[in-house]
């Protein structure tokens, strides 16, 4: 059964007619919300940053993690997100110079117990 008691089945059709169509197969017409004009900038600039990563090995998971750590961030801390923005922008400036071969880290160092 889908959101209004239909089953899949019957509501194929209606997924194929309504497309941004989300939750499941029903003919209720689920909307995507849109994306503000920071949130594009940062998906642009993660889908730069995947393809910048595809010809170094070892990059992608590093990307991927970096991405996926900021994304608790809440979406009305806009001056946080700006600024690791800016610092993305810079970072893939570098990851695009053909002289980077791998990235360094800075990491807190354990406590010694």
């Amino acid at each position: 059964m889908c959101c209004d008691g239909q089953t899949a089945s019957s509501s194929i059709l209606w997924s194929v007619v309504l497309p941004g169509h989300l939750c499941c197969w029903c003919p209720v017409f689920h909307t995507m919300a849109r994306h503000s004009k920071l949130q594009k900038q940062v998906l642009s600039l993660y889908r730069q940053f995947l393809r910048a990563g595809q010809d170094k090995p070892g990059f992608l998971p590093r990307i991927q993690d970096e991405f996926r750590g900021n994304s608790h961030i809440k979406k009305t801390d806009v001056m946080h997100i700006e600024y690791l923005y800016r610092r993305g922008q810079r970072q893939l400036d570098q990851l695009k110079d053909v002289n980077t071969k791998q990235l360094g880290t800075f990491s807190k160092p354990k406590a010694e117990r």
